[in-house]
């Protein structure tokens, strides 16, 4: 049973200037668009990327506190885009993001967590479940 999209009140306030926290990645438009209203209902701001290439493009920009991955992708899949991230942030000794792979179920959790995603979570991703996936893998990132 779906839960209503208005369980859960805003945390904080999302001004102008405030790091973006979270980078959604996610082919389909409307299940990512959904993820990111999602996102700002809980009151955080979302980057969001297409494939795993402009995930891992966003990655070199910009520092995320969380990265929610799709596995299955054209151009570049979630797990390739996880190692190239993960590459990255040692080479450039950067902070690691927290990475959770978003799934519809054809990809093995043990496969996820052995490339370097910290979690795994299958779609679809309600409001729910998204507050308590953020409140596991991302502590404190809706009290900010």
């Amino acid at each position: 049973m779906a839960l209503p999209f208005f369980v859960f009140r805003k945390r904080r306030t999302v001004g102008e200037g405030d790091p973006v926290p979270v980078l959604v990645v996610e082919d389909n438009a409307h299940l990512r668009q959904a993820v990111i209203l999602q996102l700002e209902r809980l009151g955080l701001k979302a980057d969001s990327a297409a494939d795993g290439i402009e995930a891992v493009q966003r990655v070199h920009e910009s520092e995320y506190v969380l990265i929610l991955m799709d596995v299955q992708m054209p151009k570049m899949n979630g797990l390739e885009a996880t190692a190239a991230i993960r590459n990255f942030e040692e080479t450039e000794r950067r902070r690691p993001a927290c990475i959770v792979a978003v799934t519809g179920g054809g990809s093995t959790k043990e496969k996820c967590l052995e490339i370097g995603m910290n979690g795994y979570v299958e779609k679809p991703v309600l409001l729910e479940g998204l507050q308590e996936l953020i409140e596991n893998y991302a502590p404190g990132l809706l009290h900010a």
